[in-house]
C-alpha cells in the first residue's frame, strides 16, 4: 500500500478514488494560493491609486496610474494592456492640464527629475527654469503647446542631480480621450547623448581654433622666411653704399688732418684783427677767431663719431646677412661668445637705453661642433623674449663656463618670471604667454630643437616676480648633428 493510501484508508477510499480526492485537494490549496497573491495585488493597487487619488482627481491620469499600478502588481505582460501601459513602461510620461498642473507621471519621469510622485502631481513646477537655457525650459514647452496640434522638441530640466535633458512628444489628451484636456508627453532621457554632442562640439571648436592658430603660424613663419631673403637682399644693397661711405670717410679724415693743420698754424701766425676781418670776407658762420678755434676742436671727435656709426651700420649688415643665411652650414668649430655677440647686436634695438646686459665668462672661450647660425638663433631668441619680458629697466645676465668636458650656458634675467601652471609646456609648439598677435610661439621649440641637435640641453627655472634663468649644456668634442627642423 502506498503512503497516499494509507493516509486514505480511515475515509475508506481506495483506488480512483483516493486519486480524485488528492488532487482535488492540491487544486484547492493551489486556487487558495492564487487567490490570497490576488488578494494582496489588490490590495496594493488600491493604496497606490489612493495615494494617487489625494494628489491628483484627474480621470485620465487616473486610468495612467491603474494600468501603471496593475501591471507591476500582477506582472502582467505589458503587451495585454495595449500600447500605453508599453509606452508607460518604456518613456517618461507625464500629464498636465493647459495651466501646467502635472495631473500624472510615471516611475521613469521621476527618475529624471528626482523628485517624488508627491512633490511632481498636483504642482506646477517649473524645474529651476530661471538658471536654464530660455529656448528649451519647461515653461517654453508649456508655452509652445496646443490643444490642436502635436509638438515635437527638446525640453531641460533642472533637477537636484543637475541638468536633465528630454527629447518630448507631447500630445493633446483629446487626441485619445474624449472629453478630457491638457497635454500627454512622452519623453527619452537624452542626457548622456547632449554631454557627448556638448564635449564633441567642444573638441570640434578647439580643433578649429588651434587649425586657425597653426595656419596663422604658418602664414606668419613663411613671411619670416620671406623676410629673410628680403633682409638678405637689402643687407646687399646697404652693404655697397656703406663701402663707399666709408672709403669717402677715410679721404674726409685724411684731407680734414691737412685743412687742420693748415688752419691751426694761420691762426696761430695771423694777427687776431687780421683773423677776424679774414672770416669776415670769407662769408661763413664764424666771424671770431675763438669760433675758428672750436671747429678746429670739434672736428676730430665728428669723423670720429661718424667713423664709427658706419662701422656700427657695417657690423648690422654683416649679422644680418649671416643670420639671414639659409646655407647648409658643414660641421665646423663654433666660438659661442662670437654668437653671443651677434645675437645681442641684433637685439640692441630692444636692449638699448634700458637693459643692462651683463656677459661673464672663461677667459678662453672653447669652442663647439655645431652651427653658428642656428646657435646664434637659440641666444637671440632667448635675449628678446628677456627683454620683452621686462617692463621699463631691468638685467639680463649671461654666464659661460666650462665643467667637466662640457660648457655651460646661462641667461638669466630680473623680469617677472614665469607661472608655474604654465612653465611645463613653455617648450611645446604654438605655446605662447604675449598677447594674440604678438608671438608664434615657435621661438623656444625650435630653439629647443636646435641646441638638442647639437648634442646639449636646455631647462628653465623661474620664480614668480624674481625672475628666469634659461640654462644650456653643450659638449665640447664629438661633432653633432644640427639640422633643426
Amino acid at each position: 500500500m502506498n503512503s497516499w493510501e494509507s493516509v486514505l484508508a480511515p475515509l475508506n477510499i481506495s483506488g480512483e478514488g483516493a486519486v480524485f480526492v488528492l488532487f482535488s485537494i492540491v487544486t484547492l490549496l493551489v486556487i487558495i494560493l492564487l487567490l490570497q497573491r490576488t488578494y494582496r495585488a489588490s490590495v496594493n493597487v488600491e493604496a497606490r491609486l489612493a495615494e494617487f487619488s489625494s494628489l491628483s482627481g484627474n480621470p485620465f491620469g487616473g486610468r495612467l496610474k491603474l494600468i501603471e499600478a496593475s501591471s507591476e502588481a500582477f506582472h502582467l505582460n505589458r503587451a495585454a494592456l495595449g500600447p500605453l501601459a508599453r509606452i508607460i513602461d518604456e518613456y517618461c510620461v507625464v500629464t498636465i492640464k493647459p495651466d501646467g498642473l502635472v495631473t500624472y507621471c510615471n516611475e521613469p519621469f521621476m527618475a529624471v527629475c528626482g523628485q517624488p510622485q508627491s512633490a511632481l502631481v498636483g504642482s506646477r513646477p517649473d524645474f529651476n527654469a530661471d538658471s536654464m537655457d530660455t529656448r528649451f525650459t519647461w515653461p517654453r514647452l508649456l508655452r509652445n503647446l496646443n490643444p490642436d496640434k502635436v509638438w515635437h522638441g527638446d525640453v531641460c530640466l533642472g533637477t537636484p542631480g543637475g541638468k536633465r535633458w528630454l527629447d518630448c512628444f507631447a500630445f493633446p489628451i483629446s487626441f485619445i480621450s474624449l472629453n478630457e484636456d491638457g497635454y500627454i508627453l512622452f519623453g527619452t532621457d537624452i542626457t548622456d547623448i547632449k554631454q557627448q554632442n556638448a564635449d564633441l562640439q567642444q573638441e570640434v571648436q578647439r580643433r578649429g581654433e588651434t587649425i586657425n592658430r597653426i595656419e596663422g603660424m604658418l602664414l606668419n613663419s613663411e613671411k619670416m622666411a620671406s623676410l629673410g631673403v628680403i633682409s638678405a637682399g637689402i643687407a646687399h644693397e646697404i652693404n655697397n653704399p656703406l663701402a663707399f661711405v666709408d672709403a669717402n670717410m677715410r679721404h674726409i679724415t685724411q684731407h680734414t688732418d691737412s685743412m687742420k693743420r693748415i688752419l691751426e698754424r694761420v691762426y696761430r701766425h695771423l694777427p687776431p684783427e687780421q683773423l677776424a676781418r679774414l672770416l669776415d670776407r670769407a662769408e661763413t658762420p664764424l666771424r671770431e677767431p675763438r669760433q675758428l678755434a672750436a671747429m678746429l676742436e670739434d672736428m676730430p671727435d665728428l669723423i670720429d663719431e661718424t667713423r664709427d656709426g658706419v662701422g656700427r651700420i657695417r657690423k648690422i649688415v654683416q649679422d644680418l646677412k649671416f643670420f639671414s643665411s639659409q646655407r647648409d652650414q658643414a660641421d665646423e668649430h663654433v666660438d659661442l661668445d662670437h654668437c653671443i655677440n651677434i645675437a645681442l647686436n641684433l637685439a640692441r634695438h630692444e636692449t638699448r637705453n634700458r637693459i643692462q646686459v651683463i656677459c661673464e665668462g672663461d677667459d678662453d672661450a672653447p669652442a663647439i661642433h655645431g652651427s653658428e647660425t642656428q646657435l646664434s638663433q637659440v641666444f637671440l631668441n632667448l635675449i628678446m623674449n628677456a627683454a620683452q619680458a621686462m617692463e621699463g629697466r631691468g638685467a639680463i645676465h649671461i654666464r659661460r663656463h666650462t665643467v667637466d668636458g662640457c660648457c655651460h650656458v646661462s641667461v638669466r634675467d630680473d623680469g617677472p618670471g614665469i607661472p608655474d601652471s604654465v612653465i611645463e609646456s613653455i617648450f611645446e609648439p604654438f605655446f605662447t604667454t604675449k598677447p594674440a598677435g604678438e608671438g608664434t610661439g615657435l621661438g623656444l621649440a625650435i630653439s629647443q630643437d636646435i641646441v638638442r641637435r647639437h648634442g646639449g640641453t636646455i631647462s628653465v627655472s623661474s620664480i614668480p616676480g624674481k625672475g628666469t634663468t634659461f640654462s644650456m649644456v653643450f659638449p665640447l668634442q664629438q661633432a653633432r648633428s644640427h639640422h633643426a627642423a
